[in-house]
């Protein structure tokens, strides 16, 4: 982990006031967040590790255990699909082209003719496609999309991304609905006198500016009227040591931690969407338990948490998942994802609208940035950072 995290100075009270906007969700949520804090607070990470099995989200209480561990990378919450993404195009009848193969044979034998099918997209070559996908590579490109998690959790994003310089900026809204809040304990509500439909009403904000080598983060929400917060970090503290706005989105994390333990069970060619040709791909993971966290031999390590009260314990389990992609064949970039485990809890990525070149706007730039964060209250000191590179 490097040793300049976000958050790595932030106190208890702005602590628990970021937290407080994200609860921890259902059982999905918790459990593949206790892990990623079980293998952090272990000694196991680093960056550039990869994390299976976890998901990005900003939960409640548990904010503060890891908030120290970059907390940037754990904001989440989630974006509403506008459309239903199984309504997927359905496999052409199969086609068969003939194309005759005449050999120099005596007269009276018959012209023989050879049948071959059309070539078909192999499983290495789909996966191919995916793992080449570059964002890197235009001049410029922009990204609108949207999160679902269960229908009750929603993210809406903004990335705009300037090849030229690498600048990039990334807007997220999370709103929730009152079954979002269903585990938050009464007493809590009581206390800050309110309900989940009163919270269902809050939509929160993030403003991610990656800039040369710092990453500038801007938190708000609409029930908050004292300043926003912000926060300056080393843009290589991420997950990744070149990491982009579009390494946090949720089509990128499946990639990483998800596809490699998928068997595809049916791809289907000649789709569209957003009018662009696509390839749809259907996987299943059969769930056998899961994978072992290395632990770090001199790190004391830190018991195993509990469940709670009435509840089975369900971190020693993975269950069976099925993942569905759309995938762009000109960039090999995933349109659509839907995730779905046991038949019940399901995650959802959908862009909204993908465009490149001229067409794409460029990020904020530095004006905007530097007035944006004049109003705003620093999370910790950010003296020790140059903003000149904003000019």
């Amino acid at each position: 982990m490097k040793k300049n995290d976000i958050f790595k100075h932030i106190s208890d009270e702005d602590a628990e006031r970021i937290a407080a906007e994200y609860p921890t969700g259902d059982k999905v949520q918790r459990e593949r967040m206790f892990r990623e804090v079980e293998k952090r607070v272990s000694g196991g990470y680093s960056a550039g590790d990869e994390v299976r099995g976890v998901e990005k989200y900003r939960p409640g209480i548990a904010m503060k255990i890891v908030s120290a561990a970059a907390a940037v990378t754990l904001i989440a919450g989630a974006a509403a699909a506008g459309t239903h993404f199984l309504s997927r195009n359905s496999r052409p009848a199969d086609s068969l082209s003939a194309s005759e193969t005449v050999q120099s044979q005596p007269e009276e034998e018959p012209v023989s003719e050879a049948i071959t099918a059309p070539d078909t997209i192999t499983e290495e070559e789909i996966l191919e496609k995916i793992y080449s996908r570059d964002y890197t590579a235009f001049d410029r490109i922009n990204m609108t999309y949207r999160e679902d998690r269960n229908g009750v959790s929603f993210m809406d994003g903004v990335i705009k991304r300037d090849g030229l310089t690498g600048n990039e900026s990334e807007m997220k809204t999370w709103t929730h609905t009152p079954e979002y809040f269903r585990d938050i304990d009464e007493d809590m509500l009581a206390r800050d006198n309110t309900t989940p439909e009163e919270l269902a009403k809050i939509s929160t904000h993030n403003e991610t500016f990656f800039v040369n080598d710092l990453l500038i983060c801007i938190y708000s929400d609409t029930s908050d009227e004292s300043p926003d917060l912000y926060e300056i970090a080393d843009r290589n503290l991420q997950f990744s040591d070149d990491p982009t706005a579009f390494t946090y989105i949720l089509s990128e994390y499946y990639i990483r931690d998800y596809i490699e333990h998928f068997d595809i069970q049916d791809i289907t060619e000649n789709t569209t969407f957003l009018g662009r040709e696509c390839t749809d791909v259907f996987m299943r993971y059969d769930g056998t338990g899961s994978p072992e966290i290395e632990e770090a031999d001199d790190v004391p390590q830190e018991p195993a948490m509990a469940p709670e009260e009435g509840e089975e314990t369900v971190f020693n389990t993975e269950p069976d998942q099925e993942l569905y992609l759309t995938i762009d064949n000109e960039t090999g970039i995933i349109l659509r994802a839907k995730l779905i485990y046991d038949g019940e809890y399901y995650e959802e990525f959908e862009v909204k609208e993908l465009l490149f070149g001229d067409d794409a706007e460029l990020p904020e730039n530095g004006e905007y940035i530097r007035n944006r964060i004049a109003g705003c209250e620093p999370v910790s000191d950010m003296s020790s950072y140059d903003l000149s590179v904003l000019d």
